[in-house]
């Protein structure tokens, strides 16, 4: 990632996305295709193992969907902090924990 990747607090700048051909993106023998549209090429040289060049192909066509993730987990992230503010500042009552220990239940994931 470099620098003008980064947005002022060090994350990766999600704007510079927008307007990106939206998935299904496919990959095709190393070219990609969104809505049966050619939108890049990969070189597949002999240069880094075939696997590798291969895997690197699977990662780009997944880029719209990796995207959706990492914004779903932003989301995610920001209510669970304004939640830990919430618990933190005393806005939490004996019946707000019976609640999250229904949520979360005792087992882990």
């Amino acid at each position: 990632m470099t620098e003008k990747s980064q947005n002022e607090e060090g994350r990766i700048d999600l704007e510079k996305y927008t307007g990106h051909t939206p998935a299904p993106w496919k990959n095709v023998a190393g070219d990609i295709f969104g809505h049966n549209e050619h939108i890049a090429d990969t070189v597949l040289e002999q240069v880094i193992p075939q696997d590798e060049a291969y895997a690197n192909t699977f990662l780009i066509a997944d880029a719209p969907l990796l995207l959706e993730e990492v914004k779903r987990l932003r989301e995610q992230n920001k209510l669970m902090v304004d939640y830990f503010r919430y618990m933190r500042d005393g806005g939490f009552t004996d019946a707000d924990w019976r609640t999250v220990n229904e949520w979360i239940g005792d087992e882990e994931e």
